[in-house]
């Protein structure tokens, strides 16, 4: 996988959206929506072999970014809780040697 594109690119986008979604509407619970996004990083972690933290560290850069430059606290909040869990799930890859870099 390139560093110019690749499958983190994708999973950027739907947590910007997922995050666009979670701000508008007060309604929605945040745990629902998490589990989405981590489903998807779970397919893709398990769809080839290739440097699973530098994955996980390419989504969740951008997001802390996005995170401290928002004004908007339900969308802070989102983020955020996506960079946590990716941080968990990056601490699961290198515990357990799933790595192939």
């Amino acid at each position: 996988m390139s560093s110019e594109c690749g499958p983190y690119l994708q999973m950027g986008k739907l947590a910007q959206q997922l995050a666009n979604h979670f701000q508008k509407d007060p309604n929605l619970a945040l745990e629902p929506l998490l589990a989405h996004f981590m489903e998807e990083v779970e397919v893709n972690l398990a769809a080839d072999t290739f440097d699973h933290a530098g994955f996980i560290q390419r989504i969740q850069n951008p997001l802390k970014i996005a995170a401290n430059a928002t004004g908007k606290p339900r969308r802070k909040q989102f983020l955020l809780a996506m960079v946590d869990a990716l941080n968990g799930r990056m601490e699961e890859v290198q515990g357990g040697q799933e790595l192939n870099v």
